[in-house]
């Protein structure tokens, strides 16, 4: 009986035994096999990204721009690529235009290779058109970029304790920044812009005989045809002529806690005029009207026109005054108080 049972029961052949070991092997080879691959996609990427670099840079050099990145090299291996210079920097002389910065680091995940993020170290040289020479330095200045065509969909620059000053030695700070942010969304022919800024200090001879305070502010603006403006050559506030848009939020404070806040549609004529209709709410109006009037001590009449306007003005949930100020072609008043015209754009 025993004997029987024995004849029946499986036993482990040599072959049974080789069929998980092959397997195995096959595992492995295949993973090693996919590892060779991957590993050669990611250098050929690599030597893409620094060919294109190379390339775009020859081609500004014959457009009159001389743009660096100094030891390029693809970087990120092996779950991201991206780019490392030892030194960046941009100079135009057709535009007595120049940018020199110390080293460069940005980095795409592969699995999101349309999202760019980056990383510069100062100091920074800065050379611009009606300016001083400049140096700028920081404690963090990084940046992120969602790719896309014809032009990205999104741009956003975060700035750390940032200080410019004068180049020449021991110059004193022109402006001090303890933290700030830039912010572009595009969805053709909209764009939004948004900006925040804390702690701004500007020295005093930034505007003549002026004494600025410390400043934080925000703003977030929607243009509805903003994209018109990346084909435009002007880089002042004449750019903006022929646009409209709305204030969703622009908010500026004192170090008091005093400050304004302005929302409302606007638009631009082509003479640089502007319409709109804004709603204006001010916190702490004494005190806001104190730190104006020290900046601006022209301005006295009407500063004191607009503050016995906010003893009939309505107040926003917080108890703040809130006015609403309409523009005609630059005039503006509050309710038939005229209080006086915007200079044109």
């Amino acid at each position: 009986m025993i004997d029987s049972e024995s004849r029946t029961m499986p036993s482990s052949t040599p072959e049974t035994v080789k069929k998980p070991r092959r397997l195995l092997k096959f595992l492995i080879g295949g993973l090693v096999v996919l590892g060779v691959i991957y590993t050669a996609g990611w250098y050929y990427l690599a030597r893409e990204l620094e060919t294109r670099v190379a390339t775009n840079i020859a081609a500004f050099k014959e457009r009159g721009i001389d743009a660096t990145c100094e030891n390029a090299r693809a970087s990120g291996f092996p779950l991201r690529v991206g780019l490392d210079c030892t030194k960046v920097g941009w100079a135009d002389k057709a535009k007595n235009l120049s940018v020199t910065a110390g080293s460069f680091r940005s980095a795409a995940q592969l699995y999101d290779p349309m999202r760019i993020n980056s990383v510069i170290e100062g100091p920074a040289a800065l050379d611009l058109p009606g300016f001083i020479p400049l140096d700028a330095k920081w404690d963090g200045l990084t940046s992120s970029i969602r790719l896309d065509r014809p032009l990205p969909k999104e741009i956003r620059i975060d700035g750390k304790n940032v200080v410019v000053s004068g180049r020449d030695p021991g110059a004193a700070p022109i402006a001090v920044v303890g933290s700030g942010q830039l912010d572009f969304r595009a969805n053709d022919p909209q764009m939004d812009v948004s900006l925040s800024f804390n702690k701004l200090k500007l020295a005093d001879n930034v505007v003549p005989n002026r004494s600025l305070p410390e400043l934080t502010g925000a703003a977030d603006i929607g243009l509805a045809n903003g994209f018109a403006l990346l084909g435009k050559t002007e880089r002042n506030l004449t750019v903006l002529r022929g646009q409209s848009g709305t204030l969703r939020k622009v908010d500026l404070s004192f170090e008091d806690g005093s400050g304004v806040g302005i929302t409302g549609p606007f638009s631009v004529a082509e003479d640089g005029r502007i319409t709109g209709e804004f709603r204006v709410t001010l916190r702490n109006p004494e005190g806001f009207a104190k730190a104006v009037q020290d900046i601006v001590p022209e301005a006295g009449n009407t500063i004191s026109t607009v503050l016995q306007a906010l003893a009939f003005a309505p107040r926003d949930a917080n108890g703040a005054p809130t006015l609403p100020i309409s523009v005609k072609n630059g005039k503006t008043s509050v309710g038939f108080i005229n209080i006086g015209r915007l200079p044109a754009l």
